[in-house]
């Protein structure tokens, strides 16, 4: 650690001209290498979601044991580990720690496919939970050190590609496995790219100065105390509109993971769809269409907010108000096409919200402890999303009688729109103030 430190501290008293992020077409090569990383995360983290129907037939075990394999032990272990990673990223070298972190996610995913009982996988998805918790608390850091604020829309919403091409070939390359080789397979290769990944990372990506994208400069000379815990929760504590915030990216997080780990058993229980099907319209449907929506939710805050900062957080609570309806139609609509599309544009109308959401806190954080803060962030929305929601969803299934009851399951998560909506917009409000009225400049 002392000698990552070191390393960071002259690398602070290097002119931010003299850095390689000085070039925007190096910031975007590391980029598109962060994308590829973090689609590995997303991949791995939601694959069990469409194993699910095999997993379930080969253990033969109850939807709400289900959730401990989609969810909970996932998100249990994650919640643990989140806090320390955060604390860690804001003080060691972030891309050797992202390349350790990878290449131990990327096995423990490949070890559930040897997985000979139901513990056993549950184990893998734990140790997937921990390597994978320090994941944003780099990368929101990161992208901050490497794009400056008024590029950080586009910059966020371009990253947030990954999450769509991870489900793509969760979805996908998953289904397609399962139903040739088996679900075993899939696990096990699905793990494989993240290794390489680590070596690519390593070797062509250089750590950016920590605070050298803000608009005060990095003073040379060494780098002072790194906060610790408790300044960084004074700090959040004192700011209502990041309290906010994070309140609505945790409820926004239990009804996303809670439709990732259960829309593909929806459309086969509902619908009577296969494994091939639902594949090809959770993949090329929510994966393709919400590869689009991140960057052009970006762009649009960017364009936007340029006249009225407020913009970005307002794109966010309109959007996701029409995801709820959209979400609505595709769950209670007897008619398979109106359903996928209503899955397909909630899903578009929901793809931006992480990554505009994750803009504002970043500007809105001290650079010296944003890993930290990013990690409370981090920790409720795992705690909710991982932790709560697929278990949750999965006990009321059972309650309301199992099979295609599985649909008013998941109206009850996302109803809880309902209240995100008014967080965003009180958030807007401590930040930016009232909109103006109708009329006035």
């Amino acid at each position: 650690m002392a000698g990552s430190r070191a390393g960071d501290e002259a690398q602070r008293g290097t002119s931010a001209a003299a850095s390689p992020y000085a070039n925007a077409g190096y910031r975007w090569y590391v980029m598109v290498v962060l994308i590829l990383v973090f689609a590995c995360h997303a991949m791995d983290r939601g694959l069990p979601g469409i194993l699910i129907e095999p997993i379930r037939h080969e253990f033969k075990l109850k939807d709400s044991q289900l959730g401990l394999i989609s969810g909970t032990g996932y998100g249990l272990a994650f919640a643990l580990a989140v806090i320390p990673m955060g604390m860690l990223s804001d003080r060691v070298n972030r891309r050797n720690m992202l390349a350790v972190i990878l290449t131990a996610w990327s096995a423990c995913t490949a070890l559930g496919g040897l997985a000979g009982n139901v513990t056993s996988l549950i184990l893998a998805r734990i140790g997937v939970g921990v390597a994978e918790s320090g994941a944003l608390p780099i990368s929101m850091p990161l992208l901050g050190d490497i794009f400056p604020p008024r590029q950080r829309g586009l910059a966020f919403g371009v990253y947030y590609i990954n999450s769509s091409l991870g489900a793509l070939l969760a979805s996908v390359a998953g289904a397609l496995i399962a139903a040739s080789y088996g679900w075993r397979a899939a696990f096990m290769l699905v793990g494989a790219p993240g290794v390489l990944l680590a070596l690519l990372l390593v070797l062509t990506v250089k750590e950016p100065v920590r605070g050298g994208m803000e608009a005060a400069p990095v003073e040379d000379g060494p780098r002072p105390p790194t906060p610790g815990l408790a300044a960084a929760l004074a700090y959040v504590a004192r700011q209502p509109a990041l309290i906010c915030l994070i309140a609505a990216v945790g409820l926004v997080s239990l009804i996303s993971v809670a439709l990732g780990a259960w829309t593909a058993a929806f459309f086969m229980r509902a619908h009577h769809l296969g494994l091939k099907e639902v594949g090809v319209i959770l993949g090329i449907g929510g994966g393709l269409c919400g590869a689009v929506g991140p960057p052009a939710f970006g762009w649009l805050s960017d364009r936007l907010s340029a006249r009225d900062a407020a913009w970005t957080l307002r794109i966010v609570w309109m959007c996701l108000a029409g995801s709820f309806a959209c979400s609505m139609v595709m769950l209670f609509t007897p008619v398979l096409i109106l359903a996928v599309g209503g899955y397909i544009v909630a899903d578009f109308l929901r793809s931006g919200f992480a990554a505009l959401t994750f803009a504002v806190i970043t500007t809105h954080s001290p650079a010296p402890m944003r890993g930290t803060i990013m990690s409370f962030v981090q920790l409720l929305a795992v705690l909710m999303g991982f932790g709560v929601g697929p278990l949750a969803v999965g006990w009321l299934s059972d309650l309301y009688g199992g099979g295609v009851s599985i649909r008013y399951a998941l109206a009850n998560s996302v109803m809880l729109f309902v209240v995100v909506v008014p967080l965003y917009m009180a958030a807007s409000r401590f930040l930016y103030g009232p909109a103006p009225a109708q009329g006035r400049p």
